[in-house]
């Protein structure tokens, strides 16, 4: 009876033993978790801060080199931000940068974000998103929660959601900023003048240096349209919303007017722009009299294909 006691006392203490041996075990994995889950999401919190800070430090430089709010904000949200940064101030470093560059993308952005329901609410939103709290409130409801593992594990997982929101990339043309230079101006003027001498009787000369002057025979309005062309093909070549090259820009801006023969040079310069946008464009309703039995070479489209050789 005794010894059966005892073997009864026995089983009981190492049972007793296991019991409390388990229960230590669950203490230390559940103080490891409580360390991983407090510190990890106090990190989570720090780095969105932190990214945040950056997000925000990059609108405030993007918008001293002419970036509105809501354009840079878009770039930022887009994750395209930082590479414009980089590049417009290696371009100025160079004094490369175009004057239209930024002005002309903060068009085109402004008018995608205003355009999309969508996109307009996310942008306006902000970085931080739909999030309703706060990184203060989060720390503090980690540390409220120290001591209960199921609301640290809630409290935790609050702290991976939310912070930087993002939104699909912008298309444009990231390889442009540059200012076209004076020696390719040179070449596209006188190529331009190559082509209005046979519409307009010889009213350019260029000398050996590439350079174009205007002959007797050019008219104000035809001096007029050379000019309104040459800005138009630097124009096209430098916006970041089209494929042009300077190439594809001249041979697009030539293309327009090959077939404008006995159009006022007025004219021209009015439909410009349409003729441009416009495959084959029609000018034979705006002639003053019969087109010449020769006129000279071309195809007359109004919109040479843009190919990608930026």
């Amino acid at each position: 009876m005794v010894s059966a006691l005892i073997a009864i006392g026995g089983a009981a203490k190492a049972y007793n033993d296991d019991v409390a041996e388990k229960k230590a075990k669950l203490a230390e994995i559940e103080a490891v978790k409580t360390e991983w889950l407090f510190k990890t999401g106090m990190t989570n919190i720090q780095n969105r801060r932190e990214s945040l800070k950056a997000a925000r430090a990059r609108i405030s430089e993007a918008k001293r080199f002419g970036f509105s709010q809501k354009s840079a904000r878009a770039l930022e949200m887009a994750g395209q931000l930082e590479f414009e940064i980089e590049k417009v101030k290696s371009l100025i470093s160079k004094d490369k940068l175009s004057e239209t560059y930024i002005p002309t993308l903060v068009s085109y952005l402004e008018d995608k974000v205003d355009n999309d329901e969508d996109l307009a609410a996310a942008v306006s939103r902000g970085l931080q998103g739909d999030s309703l709290v706060s990184d203060e409130e989060q720390s503090l409801g980690l540390i409220n929660a120290l001591g209960d593992l199921n609301k640290l594990q809630e409290e935790f997982m609050k702290t991976t959601t939310g912070g930087r929101t993002g939104i699909p990339a912008f298309q444009y043309t990231p390889t442009k900023g540059a200012r076209i230079e004076l020696s390719d101006m040179k070449s596209i003027r006188s190529q331009l003048a190559s082509t209005l001498n046979t519409i307009y009787a010889d009213s350019f000369q260029v000398n050996q240096m590439g350079e174009v002057t205007f002959t007797q025979n050019a008219k104000p309005e035809v001096q007029r349209l050379f000019n309104t062309l040459s800005d138009k093909v630097k124009i096209l070549a430098e916006d970041p919303t089209n494929t042009f090259s300077p190439t594809t820009a001249l041979n697009t801006v030539i293309g327009s007017i090959q077939n404008s023969q006995n159009v006022s040079p007025a004219v021209v310069v009015e439909k410009l722009d349409e003729a441009i946008t416009t495959p084959n464009f029609n000018w034979e309703p705006f002639r003053t009299n019969e087109l010449p039995k020769n006129p000279p070479p071309g195809n007359g489209g109004g919109n040479g294909n843009p190919a990608d050789d930026i």
